[in-house]
């Protein structure tokens, strides 16, 4: 028997893998993103709401879908500076942009321990990237990590690298500075910190100063190697985003959550003040001629100004880009002063011409909430974005599996709490429903249906099978709500509780009344689960009792005198019991999986309403998790009944 057991339990081990591997399959195939979907979002995880007014809001639900994607292990973090080149790429047909050139994502370039937040081109090819940990890495074109810089306390939000190259600073969301040699890699200064978020560098055409801009509402002019301040420049009244240098050096522009956008000379004087501007703005460009600024706002738009000569309060009417359906976040020139490129919060790089203002190109998968973009030579574009990447089906069904070990089956979907402990809550209900509903069906339908079976053809049989089969035609959820209207509704009766399995203050009520209380609220949902079993199970105890009652050793036992509840009980009734057991092997996953219809309609918290609800909500975590169990006991199920058989019939026995 042992050697059996073992046989079959490793039998089951290939089964049980191939259940769980189609249900996890189908529900990972299936259409639409369901955490976007419980989060109120389309199928591409896109808010429902594109006006400009939720914007805070779209970015707390972008955050938090992709960090429940993350505790599921549908996604990680892509750590890495994305490398952009202009390429005619094969689009459907009915895409908008069918006959444009989409920007095409060429590699995903470094090794780095937290997302780029900054990024900068050398003269001499190499690549600097300010990391969300604090470091700044240096890549080579082809990605290889060169150094890593250390020193600052909190995110690099800013780089800006000197016209010849030999200097880089830096500047973190703690608000500190630091000035690097180039390419030595050696911090040559790191003064006292700000006090708040460095938000852009920019150095000065000649290179003996750099720009600050810091969320402290100043801009600050610094010395080169020792960072000392020389001057400030004070007009906006929030912080200040971005900076843009002329590239002749007698004048740069500033720009922030104010929504202010500012014209200074460098001495000092403010030479125009802009405020056309509906929404705080996020970047600045200006092309290599000077004579074009291009910002990047808040409210989706991107706007290029004819700045020739620029003085006074206003500028004139700017060429309007739309094409983002989030705060635009950052925006550069090519070197030809052709096409602009623009980032965005709603995960894409796109491409314009600045004559037209038409898109030209856009990144044909999501990269991420675009921080920063830099244009190098050829073309070539950097994106350093908080990056995101798909965790393949197969490594995530193998983590799955292993946690099903152990019996982890994530959160849910719905309302974050650990799997188990809902079902550990439900399990207990459903279990203690079915039980007491699967012994009595026993209890009445297996006498029912040996007592038909002795007396075939008696009026008790033909009766018998009539009322079973009545009842039997009944649906479930038509008696059910029959019961609720005649026996629970203020109109009839009222004399029995249709809702949950205890009254509200069940808990304030000693043991007695707590029992009695209980016993009021299962006697409707146990007749709507019972009634039906009746027939069925009967008829099979029936038919079985029949053709055993036929058999020889039934009449031996007649004639040598035996009483007949003896014969019927002793003899005939055992050896008629191999159907009945077979029938056993169902019971173990029906006790999981509970009656949905009864639970949902008497609003009885157990597996089948969770399984249903989980349905709805589509909550997978639940689901898959409901059938792995189901599948196990299904499989336990079938192993107890054949075990069971050679109980019941001594001539079975398993080797």
């Amino acid at each position: 028997m042992i050697a059996y057991l073992i046989r079959r339990l490793l039998a089951m081990l290939p089964t049980l893998l191939g259940i769980t591997f189609i249900t996890f399959m189908i529900i990972n195939l299936a259409p639409g993103d369901p955490v976007a979907t419980q989060f109120g979002a389309d199928q591409g995880g896109k808010s429902t709401d594109a006006g400009g007014g939720g914007a805070g809001n779209q970015d707390r639900m972008a955050d938090t879908i992709k960090a429940k994607k993350k505790l599921l292990g549908m996604v990680t973090e892509d750590f890495a500076v994305g490398v952009w080149g202009a390429s005619p790429l094969p689009r459907t047909a009915d895409d908008e942009y069918a006959q444009a050139s989409p920007l095409d994502l060429r590699e995903r370039l470094g090794d780095m321990d937290g997302w780029p937040r900054a990024v900068a081109f050398s003269e001499g090819g190499s690549l600097y990237a300010g990391g969300s940990d604090g470091v700044l890495y240096v890549m080579s074109a082809e990605g290889e990590e060169l150094a890593r810089m250390e020193g600052h306390m909190g995110s690099v939000q800013a780089l800006a690298l000197s016209p010849k190259g030999d200097r880089l600073v830096s500047g973190d969301a703690e608000g500190n500075l630091r000035v690097w040699s180039v390419p030595e890699h050696e911090q040559l200064a790191a003064p006292a910190a700000l006090g708040k978020a460095v938000r852009d560098l920019a150095f000065l055409p000649d290179g003996s100063a750099f720009l600050s801009a810091c969320d402290d509402e100043l801009i600050r002019l610094h010395q080169v190697d020792s960072a000392a301040e020389q001057r400030r420049y004070k007009d906006h009244i929030a912080g200040i985003y971005a900076l843009a240098v002329e590239p002749d050096g007698s004048a740069f522009w500033s720009a922030g959550y104010d929504r202010k956008l500012r014209r200074w000379s460098v001495s000092g004087e403010l030479l125009l003040a802009d405020e056309s501007h509906g929404s705080p703005i996020n970047d600045l460009a200006i092309n290599a001629a000077g004579d074009r600024l291009a910002t990047a706002s808040d409210d989706r738009k991107l706007r290029i100004y004819d700045i020739d000569g620029a003085a006074g309060d206003a500028l004139a009417e700017p060429l309007l880009l739309e094409g983002h359906y989030k705060q635009a976040t950052a925006v550069a020139f090519t070197a030809d002063d052709a096409t602009l490129f623009s980032g965005s919060r709603d995960e894409t790089v796109r491409s314009w011409d600045v004559t037209t203002g038409e898109q030209a190109g856009q990144s044909p998968e999501a990269v991420g909430r675009v921080r920063a973009l830099a244009v190098g030579p050829g073309g070539v574009v950097l994106s350093a974005a908080d990056s995101w990447k798909k965790v393949p089906i197969y490594t995530r069904y193998i983590k799955w599996l292993g946690r099903i070990v152990t019996l982890d089956f994530d959160r849910s979907f719905k309302d974050d709490l650990p799997v188990m402990d809902k079902i550990a809550k439900a399990l207990p209900v459903t279990l203690g429903l079915n039980v007491l509903t699967i012994l009595i069906i026993y209890m009445i339908s297996i006498p029912l249906g040996v007592f038909a079976a002795v007396r075939r053809g008696s009026t008790f049989d033909n009766v018998s099978s009539l009322m079973l089969f009545v009842l039997y035609s009944l649906p479930n959820f038509w008696l059910a709500t029959l019961l609720i209207m005649f026996l629970s509704s203020e109109q009839n009766l009222n004399v029995l509780p249709s809702v949950g399995l205890h009254a509200d203050n069940a808990e304030n009520l000693s043991y007695l009344a707590w029992l009695w209380d209980w016993i009021k609220h299962l006697i409707l949902p146990v007749i709507v689960m019972t009634y039906a079993g009746f027939a069925s199970l009967s008829r099979y105890a029936r038919t079985s009792m029949l053709e055993t009652i036929q058999e020889d050793f039934i009449r031996t036992a007649r004639a040598k005198g035996l009483a007949e509840s003896v014969v019927v009980w002793k003899h005939a009734f055992r050896n008629s019991l191999i159907t009945i057991v077979t029938l056993l092997g169902n019971l173990l996953p029906r006790l999981i999986g509970g009656s949905v219809i009864v639970e949902y309609i008497f609003s009885i918290n157990g597996m089948g309403k969770l399984g249903f609800d989980a349905i709805l909500a589509r909550d997978y975590p639940v689901i898959m998790a409901i059938t792995t169990f189901s599948a196990f006991l299904t499989l336990l199920g079938i192993l107890v009944s054949d075990i069971l058989y050679s109980v019941v019939d001594p001539r079975v026995s398993h080797k």
